[in-house]
């Protein structure tokens, strides 16, 4: 694998430099600006990119522009602060191509953070191997699954002939690649749709806002970030905010409110998909919808196991050429938890289509 750092400052060129070569089986290349970048690029073969989003010559979106309109198999990584101001540009960056993004660290310990950083890189280098893996079966025109295979269920569920015709919730769980396919997704569900969307994006803290904020401004629907006991209605998206597991419970009054949990991660990641859909299961509903998009890992499986073993469902995976990472999908299928497969275009017309608006 080899990664480009593109970062006008020398002390961060340093970090992410000595984080990727703890990475075995990589070579890293370190320059200071997008023009820099984009000659290396031009001349040389790279598998993955860690782009900075504010520089001073050319900017971390700016450069993102420019490489996917000419290195387009090439994975690229946004390297961001985690103000609000950053968490805006780069939510902008992951919904034009960018695969993913890595916080920078934090003010605190120092060593600690240069662990998380490392955590996050080998993440990312895993990410981009299964995309280039991904390019190059579609390449060979021999498709292959290369996502982490999820353990079956000792009696899997029937699968539905169609929808339930009484539904409560549609969940939806998402991560690498999420902003983008949400910015697909979201806009595109009907203001009429008559249930509330739940729903989990892997994202750290004050990105969620910013996602949730800039689909709010593309979408008819009301999208924000989740608060502890809201009371969700239809035409509400609620995002699990980063940092914090979502759950949906029934309150005294047999209504649905949403509760905040700090609880221990689940499938290394909180907000869980898992935990929200488990959640539900709980609540005695009538019926729900669970999509499960793009992402890295199979969180989401298990809850959508939970869900078809409580009410019914009706389950919509994302289909692998249309995922930037083919893990939470293909966990689903391989469970035979799956109603339908669909490419991400066509989710939300289905969507719409089942609860006939």
């Amino acid at each position: 694998m080899r990664v480009l750092v593109v970062d006008d400052s020398a002390l961060y060129r340093k970090i992410l430099s000595e984080a990727v070569s703890c990475v075995s089986g990589t070579e890293v290349v370190a320059v200071s600006s997008g023009p820099l970048a984009l000659k290396r690029l031009d001349s040389e073969t790279f598998d993955l990119v860690l782009l900075d989003v504010f520089m001073d010559e050319m900017n971390g979106p700016e450069v993102l522009e420019k490489i996917r309109r000419s290195h387009s198999q090439v994975s690229v990584v946004m390297v961001s602060g985690a103000t609000g101001r950053d968490a805006a540009i780069t939510i902008g960056c992951l919904a034009n191509g960018a695969m993913d993004f890595i916080p920078k660290p934090a003010s605190g310990s120092f060593e600690a953070g240069l662990e998380v950083l490392k955590s996050d890189i080998r993440k990312a280098i895993t990410m981009a191997r299964i995309h280039g893996l991904t390019a190059l079966a579609e390449s060979a025109k021999n498709p292959t699954q290369v996502a982490i295979s999820a353990p079956p269920l000792n009696q899997p569920p029937m699968k539905r002939l169609q929808p339930p015709p009484f539904l409560d919730l549609l969940l939806i769980g998402v991560s690498t690649g999420g902003p983008r396919a949400l910015a697909d997704l979201i806009p595109l569900l009907s203001a009429k749709l008559p249930v509330p969307v739940l729903l989990v994006q892997h994202m750290p803290p004050v990105f969620t806002k910013s996602l949730a904020e800039q689909l709010n401004k593309s979408s008819e629907l009301s999208v924000k970030e989740a608060e502890d006991g809201h009371l969700p209605i239809p035409g509400d998206v609620l995002i699990a905010p980063g940092g914090f597991h979502m759950e949906v419970v029934r309150n005294d009054s047999g209504k649905l409110q949403t509760r905040l949990s700090s609880a221990p991660p689940v499938q290394s990641c909180r907000p869980s998909a898992d935990v929200l859909f488990q959640s539900a299961a709980a609540c005695k509903l009538r019926g729900a919808v669970a999509v499960i998009l793009t992402g890295m890992g199979c969180d989401g499986a298990d809850g959508v196991a939970s869900l078809k073993n409580s009410c019914p469902v009706w389950c919509i995976a994302q289909n692998q050429a249309t995922c930037s990472v083919y893990g939470m999908p293909q966990a689903v299928v391989l469970r035979n938890l799956d109603d339908e497969i669909l490419p991400l275009n066509e989710i939300a017309q289905r969507i719409n289509k089942i609860f006939r608006v």
